[in-house]
Formats: C-alpha cells, structure tokens, sequence
C-alpha cells in the first residue's frame, strides 16, 4: 500500500488574512470560523493509524491553524493515534503565543513553520526581516536561532524537540493556484509535477483534492476533488486508479488532463 510522504488536513476554516497571493484575496469567504466535523476527522487519524502513517501531517491549507480554538485537541488526538508522524502547522504567526506554543509542545507537535509575509508581492524578503519580527516576540529568544535558507527564501530556524522555522517568502514566485492568480502564472509549464506523487490534500469539508492549490468552491477546480472522507477512505482515494491516472500525466508534464495545473510554477520534488 502506497502512502504519501506529507498529508495536509485543513481542520478549520477561518483566516485573518486576505493576502494578495493567495485565493482568499479572490473568494474572501474565509471570515467566518468552522470545524471539521469531528466524526470526520477522527475517520481520516484512524485511517493513517490502521496504515502506521508516519509522513508529515500538517493541521492547515487555506485557513490560520492557530486560529482554530480546538488545535491543541486535534493536535493531540493524532500525536495518540499517528505516533510516528511529524506534526506539523504552518501559520502567519499573527496568533502565537508563548503560552500557545508551551500548550501544542506539550500536546505532541513536532514542527512549527511560521511565514513572515511581506506587505505586497514586490518587497523583498531577507532575514533582517525576520530578525525584525522576532525582536517584537520577546518569549523566542534570539540568540538561540540561526539563520538558513530554504526553498521559500531566506529563513531562521530554532531547532528542537518542536523545532521553529520562521521564513521570509519570495511570495513573487509563488503558484497561480489553479490560475485564480493570473498574476502568477507563467506563459507554459514544462517541467513534470510531483506533488500528486508524495502529497495529499483535505479541506475542512472533507474534500480530498488532487493537491493544495485545488479550491473547491472555485468551478474550474471542482473536477480535482477526488472524493470525501464522509463517503471514502482517505488512503483509497490516493491509490485510487483516478490519482494514479493523474500523476502518469504530471510526470509527463502532460496537462491535458488537468490544464489548470499549465501555468503552475510549482516545483516541489519532496517537502
């Protein structure tokens, strides 16, 4: 049985934020909180247990995890059930906290990748931004991190048992989405896709998608929602014939069959 290296659960709805590069700037439906129901997200835990899961699982897509007041439960009702994945949030950090942080440490949480964003698509990034931002969170201390760089752009990084990346994104040279962001498309994809190949994808309606980028509620996406968690098994879905159909093609560099995927500059090989 084949399983993805990185499963991204998005467990609530809300985000803060309406950030030009990204489709909340478009849809703008994301003001309002809701939860996974329960039911289903303990039905997609059990499926990773019965399969001793033990890739990434992060508690986000298009929504600000930290946000969601039943994090720190959800966060350790898989920590229980998925012993060995690395449990991971990735946030704007606009709601961290040190006593949030101390409480999802405890809870089981093995990563945290906070994203420093820049005000417009134009600024650059740079890791006296960074500095900037920590110097304003007084419960991180500074002289603990080091500075690195990794694939979003420059980055510090606190290591320990719940290791803390804080990155500065070069969001100019981030993906169209699915051509919601024209803006960040560019003329024609050429290199093969990757990510229907190790990563998978959830939202907070239990819509299993084809991969992060797919929005449900946009028309042009709704054919790369592979199924629900209400009516299907997570792991079912992913070595469905369907999925294996699709990542044949993006190998290929082949978007006939999902032309929305043309424009993407996504080049994500492993996470």
């Amino acid at each position: 049985m084949r399983l993805p290296k990185y499963i991204e659960v998005e467990t609530s709805r809300f985000c803060n934020r309406q950030c030009e590069w990204c489709p909340n700037h478009v849809f703008k439906d994301r003001t309002i909180e809701e939860l996974m129901a329960w039911a289903l997200f303990e039905k997609v835990i059990d499926s990773l247990s019965s399969h001793d899961y033990c890739g990434w699982l992060a508690f986000h897509n298009y929504n600000e995890p930290l946000a969601n007041p039943r994090l720190v439960r959800e966060v350790g009702f898989a920590r229980q059930h998925v012993k060995q994945a690395r449990l991971t949030v990735y946030t704007n950090g606009d709601y961290l906290t040190s006593q949030l942080l101390d409480v999802l440490a405890s809870a089981g949480l093995s990563e945290m990748r906070v994203t420093v964003y820049p005000r417009t698509i134009g600024e650059s990034s740079s890791h006296e931004q960074l500095w900037q931002w920590l110097r304003k969170k007084h419960f991180l201390k500074r002289e603990k991190w080091r500075e690195v760089t990794v694939r979003q752009g420059p980055a510090l990084e606190l290591p320990g048992s719940l290791s803390v990346l804080l990155i500065s994104p070069e969001v100019g040279r981030y993906y169209d989405r699915g051509g919601i962001l024209p803006s960040l498309s560019i003329a024609k994809r050429t290199k093969p896709c990757l990510m229907t190949s190790h990563s998978l994808s959830v939202d907070y309606e239990g819509n299993i998608k084809m991969c992060c980028n797919v929005v449900a509620r946009c028309d042009a996406h709704r054919p790369y929602v592979l199924g629900n968690v209400k009516e299907r098994d997570l792991i079912e879905v992913w070595n469905s014939q369907q999925f294996d159909v699709l990542r044949e093609h993006h190998l290929r560099a082949d978007w006939s069959t999902t032309p929305i995927c043309s424009g993407c500059r996504q080049e994500i090989g492993a996470h």
